[in-house]
């Protein structure tokens, strides 16, 4: 009976021991999802376009490749990321291209990454950089990372700027070299 009791006792111990350890064992499946942007996004629009505005001023339109949307739709992640700036007239004064973006809501702004370029429809100025950051609020463009700014043969290169949607003034923050003149 002893024996008996034993037995009972070391099998109920190592259920005790195999339910606690299989409660910590995370798992896994072919259905698990892989914790990436697109996974996580509450929606995914292809081809989608939005205007970027401040203080009921139109300041250009933004469109997407592909545009995830998060933080119950105030934060949205671009994927080929188009940007057209206006005058508040609503003239063309620039075109922005970049890989990626994201653009808030809250703050009226945007910031890119990767490979970007900005090309002025009137002052014919072309911007190349990376980083770069839109503030709507002030109609500013900015960065702190490398760039170079031409206008026909003249350039500009340096390591942080800001400029208007426009480029008709670039203004370099450091190790400058070269100008873009009047």
């Amino acid at each position: 009976m002893k024996r008996v009791l034993n037995i009972v006792r070391a099998a109920i111990g190592l259920a005790a021991v195999a339910s606690a350890t299989a409660c910590n064992t995370p798992q896994v499946s072919a259905n698990t999802p892989t914790g990436t942007v697109r996974d996580s996004a509450e929606q995914v629009l292809y081809g989608a376009r939005t205007v970027v505005a401040s203080n009921g001023v139109r300041r250009g339109e933004l469109s997407g490749d592909t545009v995830s949307t998060f933080d119950a739709a105030t934060r949205f992640e671009f994927q080929g990321l188009h940007a057209m700036f206006v005058d508040t007239l609503g003239r063309p004064r620039a075109t922005l291209s970049a890989p990626k973006g994201t653009y808030r809501i809250a703050t009226a702004g945007f910031d890119t990454e990767g490979r970007v370029t900005i090309v002025s429809d009137t002052s014919r100025r072309r911007l190349e950089g990376t980083a770069i950051r839109y503030d709507a609020v002030q109609n500013r463009l900015s960065s702190d990372s490398a760039f170079v700014a031409t206008a026909g043969t003249r350039r500009l290169s340096g390591v942080g700027f800001t400029s208007d949607p426009g480029l008709f003034s670039v203004k370099c923050l450091q190790k400058c070299t070269g100008s873009l003149g009047p």
